[in-house]
């Protein structure tokens, strides 16, 4: 009788049902699409045009297979994965993907503050990029400070929408033919047989904590309601999940169709966010650098609030102590996340090759490692019960396994300059 309650309860979703189950999949999207990968969409679609438009396509539908499983994980044990993590494969297993992401967080935070300080620049050109990036930075760490989850999830939810705003806005200014986007965007071109930047590309859509962050944000999101029904908020989350693999999709196409349609035929060289801002202004006027620079803001800003909850949020669960935003232990690590790196950039003027370095080493192993540590959980009977991985899951999840493990391999060959 209960099991026919929840079904029609399943089956009775309004339109409002899915627009509040929008969040912890939106957040997500704020550790995706940051300057680096804004930079790095702006950089192929100058160097090919449109070809890359198949390829970013694919990486989306895959981190969709890579993160599906954090929905049914979280919501049938009540647990995050990194607290299934510790639970059923080791403590020092979660401690080691903890100290990971802490890393990383201090080593891109830079970019993050970085990215935010050079949009913020392109208005204000008077006040400087460090105090820019430290008033990001204070900003940021303000904002998680509070630590009520749905303040954090409405200032994403309003920070991608500007995203896709914005550089939607700015590759419909470009005036690129649909029927070019498409013959070219889709005609599977290897870039010249660089597989390795095929993979790259891939990469930006798959960050080690996603997965990890994403199992997170559904269990805050959850967590205060005293009953859920499963079904119903598997499917709503499934729903959160897919809607923010498209805005993902959409940002990063309409970042690469601007750069094809206006920096490609003049053979211009991007090297960074900024740049693009830069080349826009003279052929699309100063609006197109505006709207472009505020969707690097909000993407910079957005990846950095993303960082510093994840390093507080992930501390706790990696040792076993609760959630507590206000405890000495998680507001230290929010300090570390936020400030640390602006630290780094004012006393060095960059961050460190070193740092940068071992971030990259550590996420190149967490990859594989958090891909497989969750293929294990979703098949873990006593961890999931029903809701354990079919066939046609694990051959997907093992596909993706199988590219993680070669993304890693790109990162430490990179790292040993091998390519």
């Amino acid at each position: 009788m209960l099991k026919e309650k929840e079904r029609k309860q399943t089956e009775k979703l309004t339109f409002m049902d899915h627009m509040k189950a929008l969040g912890p999949a939106i957040i997500v999207v704020a550790g995706i699409i940051g300057p680096g990968t804004i930079t790095t969409m702006s950089v192929v679609g100058a160097d090919f045009g449109f070809k890359a438009l198949w390829i970013v396509t694919l990486a989306c539908i895959f981190a969709y297979i890579y993160q599906e499983p954090a929905t049914r994980i979280t919501l049938q044990t009540g647990m995050s994965i990194l607290e299934g993590i510790r639970k059923f494969i080791g403590k020092p297993v979660s401690i080691f993907l903890f100290v990971t992401v802490l890393i990383g967080a201090i080593a891109f935070q830079a970019g993050n503050f970085t990215g935010a300080a050079l949009a913020l620049n392109y208005f204000v050109p008077e006040v400087s990029i460090p105090i820019w990036a430290l008033t990001m930075a204070l900003a940021a760490l303000v904002i998680v400070w509070i630590g009520v989850y749905n303040i954090i999830e409405n200032i994403n939810k309003v920070l991608i929408a500007l995203m896709i705003i914005a550089f939607v806005l700015t590759a419909f200014t470009a005036g690129p033919e649909s029927s070019g986007i498409f013959k070219e965007g889709f005609s599977f071109d290897t870039l010249g047989g660089d597989y390795w930047l095929i993979l790259a590309l891939l990469a930006t859509t798959m960050p080690p904590n996603i997965v990890l962050g994403l199992s997170s944000f559904i269990r805050a999101k959850y967590e205060s309601e005293k009953k859920i029904n499963p079904e119903r908020e598997l499917k709503l989350s499934k729903f959160d999940l897919r809607f923010s693999m498209a805005a993902t999709l959409l940002i990063s196409g309409a970042i690469v169709i601007s750069a094809g349609a206006i920096i490609h035929p003049q053979g211009i060289t991007i090297e960074s966010a900024a740049d693009m801002a830069e080349q826009l202004t003279p052929v699309l006027g100063t609006y197109a650098g505006v709207l472009f620079s505020l969707g690097l803001w909000a993407a910079a800003f957005s990846s950095g609030i993303y960082q510093i909850t994840l390093a507080s949020r992930f501390l706790n669960e990696a040792i076993g102590l609760p959630i507590d935003n206000k405890a000495a232990r998680s507001r230290f690590i929010m300090v570390l996340a936020s400030l640390l790196p602006v630290a780094i950039i004012l006393a060095f003027e960059d961050v460190p090759i070193t740092i940068i370095i071992t971030a990259q080493s550590l996420n190149g192993l967490a990859l594989p490692l958090v891909a497989a540590t969750v293929l294990f959980l979703a098949n873990n009977k006593r961890f999931l019960g029903d809701r354990v991985n079919n066939m046609w899951q694990n051959i997907r999840y093992g596909i993706i396994l199988l590219i993680v493990t070669l993304l890693a391999l790109q990162v430490f060959l990179g790292l040993f300059n091998v390519i």
